[in-house]
């Protein structure tokens, strides 16, 4: 079975977001709110636009679009029902937040003018058939504006720690569904506008956004790390406290070995933003 399309995958993605939604909006001090606010402006939502958010989550980018189009209608769609829940929770009164997969949206052909998706194409089951469908419902000329992870800008430290995940997984007896490792360069700037070409589109315009810290020691960076995506936030959560000694001391080695202690516990978090209009 191809691992992209499996229910397994979708479900186990799912599942993931539903547990991390209630610290999701607070993650490595708001990042996710920066992006969704870069995305935006680039985006350039304006009074009367119909929008449809793709990978709503929790409505990060559905909440900041709103006051722009008003009284124009913005929609919200996740598979996340803990997500959808905190984006309701946030009264905004031209939103609205459906549960809908992205490769099967229920609205009619050329409805919206603008459609977003917010750190969301990798994670889809079917990422081709969702700007397929994000195409089929925007308008001629409408506009879709897409931020991604740009994972090769991860810092040494980050390469290391995740270098470690398969092992660990193996270590534990944990067997976990993951998609297949060409969509880690969804968000790389030569590729994200292939794939938008490839859907239909002409890209207008490409940005990208680099953010970064420290963590203070092995405790705060696994805990920064679990946050990151569902492997390493189901095998660290997975982790009784002995074993999550042991991997701790694993990072603060493995810290220790890039030679340099500046490099030890940084991270980047660096993303591709893209805006362009349906032919």
């Amino acid at each position: 079975m191809n691992p992209d399309s499996s229910d397994e995958m979708v479900d186990h993605l799912v599942d993931f977001f539903d547990r991390i939604a209630p610290v999701y909006d607070t993650w490595a001090g708001g990042q996710h709110a920066r992006v969704a606010g870069r995305l935006v402006d680039l985006a350039a939502p304006i009074k009367h636009e119909l929008v449809l958010d793709v990978g709503t989550g929790t409505g990060l980018v559905a909440h900041l679009v709103a006051p722009r189009v008003s009284p124009g209608l913005v929609m919200g769609i996740d598979l996340s029902e803990n997500m959808l829940s905190i984006a309701r929770a946030h009264k905004t009164k031209n939103v609205q937040f459906v549960g809908m997969a992205a490769e099967h949206l229920v609205f009619r052909p050329a409805m919206f003018d603008l459609v977003t998706m917010g750190e969301a194409l990798a994670y889809f089951a079917d990422p081709t058939t969702a700007l397929a469908e994000a195409n089929r419902v925007l308008r001629p000329g409408g506009r879709l504006a897409v931020s991604c992870q740009r994972r090769s800008l991860s810092t040494r430290a980050q390469d290391l720690f995740f270098q470690g995940l398969a092992p660990l997984a193996r270590r534990h007896y944990l067997s976990l569904p993951r998609y297949s490792s060409d969509r880690s360069r969804f968000g790389e700037p030569d590729v994200l506008p292939q794939l938008l070409g490839a859907a239909g589109f002409d890209v207008t315009r490409v940005t990208e956004m680099v953010t970064g810290g420290r963590a203070k020691d092995a405790r705060d960076w696994t805990e920064l790390m679990a946050g990151a995506g569902p492997l390493p936030f189901t095998l660290i959560r997975s982790l009784g406290p002995r074993y999550r000694d042991e991997l701790e001391a694993e990072v603060e080695a493995a810290m220790a070995s890039l030679g340099d202690p500046d490099d030890a516990f940084r991270y980047h978090h660096s993303y591709v933003l893209a805006v362009a209009t349906k032919r």
